[in-house]
């Protein structure tokens, strides 16, 4: 990584598929320059809401990229840019070779997809829940069969015993015989 004088590292974010990396510049820039290589990504830019803010930033890719299938997008409030890797296979443990931790650079777990996740395609797995949320057809009207709101019971509350002892007390002496409260 290597900044000019009088420019800043912009936040990055990146996420990466077996065959690609993607790389997000989270800030909003104008006057921007980028360049990939087979090993490297360039970016310089302004921000767009004050001028006096430059950001510039060198990244040295762990593995080799393909430079002439880069594609970018400018979202707004970010940069996004999608770098194919030049051979498909094992996941990069980092997105660069530095040794130390930038402290501009992130994970983007939004677009980020495991090894295990890539195997099986597009296919979501959503754990336990997978076949109860896309089971769209079941009927749900039969699911509750023995619930049945329109029963008229005699009010369930009339079988609970008594709690406390003053009531048991005051059963047994009728009521007639009910001493006043003191």
């Amino acid at each position: 990584m290597s900044a000019a004088a009088g420019s800043i590292p912009p936040p990055v974010s990146w996420a990466q598929r077996s065959d690609l990396v993607y790389v997000i510049i989270d800030v909003e820039c104008k006057d921007i320059e980028q360049k990939v290589t087979e090993n490297s990504f360039s970016f310089k830019g302004v921000n767009a809401l004050d001028a006096s803010k430059k950001y510039e930033v060198t990244l040295n890719f762990f593995g080799t990229v393909d430079p002439e299938k880069v594609t970018s997008k400018n979202i707004g409030r970010c940069l996004e840019f999608t770098i194919p890797k030049k051979a498909s296979g094992p996941f990069w443990p980092s997105l660069t070779t530095d040794k130390t931790k930038l402290h501009f650079l992130k994970a983007n777990f939004a677009k980020w997809r495991d090894e295990s996740d890539d195997e099986e395609g597009d296919a979501k797995d959503n754990g336990m829940f997978g076949n109860f949320l896309s089971n769209s057809g079941s009927d749900w009207n039969n699911k509750f069969d023995d619930f049945n709101v329109d029963d008229e019971e005699e009010d369930s509350d009339d079988n609970i015993p008594s709690l406390s002892q003053n009531d048991d007390e005051d059963e047994e002496a009728g009521e007639g015989d009910k001493k006043p409260a003191a």
